[in-house]
């Protein structure tokens, strides 16, 4: 959560307690709107959750994509090396053993893995001959599964975290415009009580920063906006 979202979270949960301890069961509209700002509040922390949760992903699932990619290109190397040595006995070996673009897309390197795979099983005995390890080939399809694995987490965390953004933007928007029509009745029902009336200020104020954030937001009717930069 950005310093701009929870001043304005602060802001609405104290415009939420104020509601709860003055309410007006004569005005359904009043009711309504401090129910729903309630809902909201559940809403963005959830958003909010979701996006941290969703940067988390994908920030992990980077750092695991490069080493696995890596060891991909290693054991691809190592397969395509043998191929030649082997090509000698069987020239087609060659043709499904290439070598992995360094810029290659995720999506192809697991193409061409899968590939290398089917070719290196059908001439395993002759690539065995030529120092094929044991394993490889077996361990190399768990690599694979692995790092296609990681990239669909990566792509459902950067989803996440990218809806989240977007759906945080929403909600903001929507406490802001709940507070300014709990502002609008509040103004009109303490207009005789200064003193219910500047706590009620008091409590939809807006801390706004002295320098500018990054994500602005326009500030409720009546609060003190910020200074110009």
């Amino acid at each position: 959560m950005n310093h701009s979202t929870r001043r304005i979270v602060d802001m609405a949960v104290r415009v939420r307690d104020f509601c709860r301890t003055h309410p007006d069961p004569t005005n359904a509209g009043y009711t309504a709107a401090t129910e729903r700002l309630e809902d909201r509040l559940i809403r963005i922390q959830a958003l909010s959750e979701q996006q941290v949760s969703g940067h988390l992903t994908v920030t992990g699932a980077v750092a695991s994509t490069e080493d696995l990619r890596r060891d991909i290109q290693e054991t691809m190397f190592l397969l395509i090396g043998l191929a030649r040595a082997a090509s000698q006995e069987e020239p087609e070996l060659r043709a499904g053993l290439t070598r992995l673009p360094v810029n290659v897309s995720h999506q192809e390197v697991v193409t061409r893995g899968r590939v290398a795979i089917a070719t290196a099983t059908f001439h395993r005995d002759l690539l065995l001959k030529y120092g094929l390890p044991e394993n490889l080939l077996e361990e190399f399809g768990k690599r694979l599964d692995e790092f296609e694995a990681v990239v669909n987490d990566r792509n459902a965390g950067r989803a996440a975290h990218v809806g989240a953004r977007a759906d945080l933007s929403a909600v903001k928007q929507e406490i802001m415009d709940l507070v300014r029509q709990l502002g609008a009745i509040n103004r009109y029902r303490y207009r005789k009580d200064a003193e219910s009336l500047a706590a009620w200020t008091s409590a939809r104020n807006v801390a706004w920063p002295l320098t500018p954030a990054p994500e602005k937001e326009e500030p409720t009717e009546g609060e003190d906006k910020k200074p110009a930069a």
